[in-house]
């Protein structure tokens, strides 16, 4: 139900975008566009359907070679020694002029041939080459999800990075009118002869410093925009509005259960596994090869027919040459240790080794990765609790400056300043639930976590 519902927002929103160049995407949205317009998921979904086919055929070795032929025959010369023996008896017999010696063509020098023919050749490694076949597609299945929530993880962390982006731009715009706003009351100050020249130049030259680093960054982040809705398979000039927000839920998490429940199964350990038995099933179909013999089977009917007048229904003018033969067949050159088999065998023994290896430094890089996972989402944990209490204080010098400058005490500026430490303030727990966001779904992907694993 979740996929019909997963397709059908993704129709929805391919048909959206072709009817608007404004469009609205919440997370799940852009997630399951780009799943379905991915060009890299496209290409690993190919390889799985090559794989698929190499598997669904390999049981082809069990079909026997089977073939016709039909032949008409005639011989460039004819032989006359036979006829110039019979020509005198011929005429005693029947009493008629018997052939010349040197007679032209007639069909008595003609001759039908059909064939059919059928062979089969057996060996024991045709097991394991079905083994290899099932190995490379799973391992073609488990490459394809990897890829699958790689791009899930991309698109998520993207998003996210652009909502931060977002924010950090809005806050920067603020911080640019408040210098502004500065610049011209400075202005006005020194034009009433109560602030000195300086203190324009120096409000002016930090307010157009500030112009050029927003104008920078607000490019900068338009061009990440397209980058992203290039991604996510949509034109570039789709104007794309993040809807979303970057507050989650802070968990506690136990990091050795979890590791016990998940590691394991991380797709990458998961492919290893599966290439290695892969690797395995090909050598002991070469030590099959090598040690034990083949079965061989084969019949043929050669039924032929001469002359090529005869009564082709007539089943006596048929005769057949044909014949049936079995055989067991043992090469002894595949087993010396020099032979293209045993090299082949030797290669792959080292290839399997090399995997071990890698499915080894592959388990302890997901432990170490894994264990950093969660210091970094402790600690952006403890960052976040930090700025919850920051922000409560910035809300509360700028209450409390809001309600000076109401009673004429302070300064218009002085309050958009408090609100700008607010703002920095609030961007910098925006940061920090960035980071845990990221780490999170970094952990998600590194595990293999299923989408329901917080309510399990």
């Amino acid at each position: 139900m979740k996929k019909l519902v997963a397709i059908f927002t993704t129709v929805l929103l391919a048909a959206t975008v072709g009817a608007q160049e404004n469009l609205t995407l919440t997370v799940e949205e852009a997630v399951d566009y780009a799943r379905e317009h991915s060009r890299t998921i496209r290409s690993a979904a190919i390889d799985v359907e090559s794989q698929s086919d190499a598997r669904n055929h390999v049981l082809n070795v069990f079909l026997p070679n089977v073939s016709f032929s039909g032949t008409i025959t005639k011989p460039n010369e004819y032989d006359t020694t036979y006829a110039t023996l019979l020509n005198p008896l011929y005429e005693q017999t029947t009493g008629t002029r018997p052939l010349p010696t040197d007679f032209t063509s007639t069909g008595d020098e003609y001759t039908v041939v059909g064939t059919a023919s059928i062979s089969f050749t057996w060996a024991l490694s045709i097991i394991e080459n079905v083994k290899k076949a099932n190995r490379d597609y799973e391992a073609g299945v488990i490459s394809w999800e990897q890829t699958v929530k790689q791009n899930e993880r991309d698109v998520k962390k993207l998003f996210y990075s652009m909502l931060l982006s977002q924010k950090t731009l809005e806050n920067d715009k603020d911080s640019l009118e408040n210098a502004f706003q500065r610049y011209t009351k400075t202005e006005r100050s020194y034009r009433a002869g109560s602030s000195p020249r300086l203190d324009v130049l120096q409000s002016h030259v930090t307010y157009e410093n500030m112009k050029i680093d927003v104008e920078k960054e607000e490019a900068a982040f338009n061009q990440q925009m397209k980058q992203f809705a290039y991604i996510l398979g949509l034109p570039p000039s789709t104007k794309i509005t993040l809807s979303g927000t970057l507050d989650t839920v802070i968990d506690e998490f136990d990091r050795e259960a979890m590791m016990e429940a998940y590691s394991a199964y991380n797709s990458e350990i998961r492919l290893l596994e599966t290439k290695i038995k892969s690797v395995s099933a090909q050598m002991r179909g070469l030590n099959l090869d090598s040690f034990t013999p083949k079965l061989s089977f084969s019949y043929a009917t050669n039924q032929t027919l001469h002359p090529i007048d005869s009564d082709w229904l007539d089943g006596s003018n048929w005769s057949d040459k044909g014949s049936a033969s079995m055989s067991l067949t043992w090469s002894f050159t595949d087993a010396l240790p020099f032979s293209n088999n045993r090299i082949k065998y030797n290669n792959l023994r080292r290839e399997r080794e090399q995997l071990e290896l890698s499915l080894e430094q592959t388990k302890d890089k997901i432990t170490l990765d894994t264990e950093k996972l969660f210091d970094d989402l402790e600690a952006a944990a403890a960052r976040i609790k930090a700025s919850k209490e920051n922000i409560a204080l910035a809300e509360e010098s700028y209450t409390l400056l809001s309600n000076a400058y109401n009673n004429g005490t302070v300064d218009f500026i002085e309050v958009k300043e408090a609100e700008t430490q607010l703002n920095k303030a609030r961007l910098a727990e925006q940061s920090e639930l960035y980071t845990y966001i990221s780490s999170l779904t970094e952990l998600e992907y590194i595990l293999d976590l299923p989408a329901n694993w917080r309510n399990l």
